[in-house]
């Protein structure tokens, strides 16, 4: 699997630091857009449900910066896949309900998931590493 040794330029370590504190941010200005913007239609329920999870594992990164252990990461990983499988159906139904610029924002969104997942999953291997 690939894996990187830098991530956003920084050491792994404060890079993953980084990657959670942005994704808590980011999930939180989603919210917030959200709740007052779009109405409640299912892929913006899933989309919130999902993002409450996904909360739970950016803390667990957090913590895995300082105990260092390699399940915590673990957590992230999982539900930023479940994310990008919530974002990509809301991506299709947008393209069909019209919502076009939405669903690019999405995209974009994806692609910067996946350059984050490669990055945790790069700091879980160098916590397993550090074990064995």
């Amino acid at each position: 699997m690939y894996t990187v040794k830098k991530c956003c330029c920084f050491p792994l370590k404060k890079g993953v630091l980084a990657i959670a504190i942005i994704e808590i941010i980011l999930g939180l200005l989603e919210c917030v857009y959200n709740a007052f913007t779009i109405k409640l239609e299912w892929p913006t329920c899933t989309v919130f449900g999902v993002w409450i999870i996904h909360f739970i594992g950016c803390i667990l990164l957090i913590v895995s910066i300082w105990v260092q252990k390699s399940p915590l990461p673990i957590w992230y990983l999982v539900t930023n896949i479940i994310r990008m499988l919530a974002y990509i159906a809301v991506v299709v139904w947008g393209f069909f309900a019209g919502q076009i610029l939405n669903s690019v924002g999405l995209i974009i969104a994806i692609f910067l998931f996946i350059y984050f997942w490669i990055c945790v999953f790069s700091w879980f291997m160098e916590l397993r590493d550090l074990e064995s």
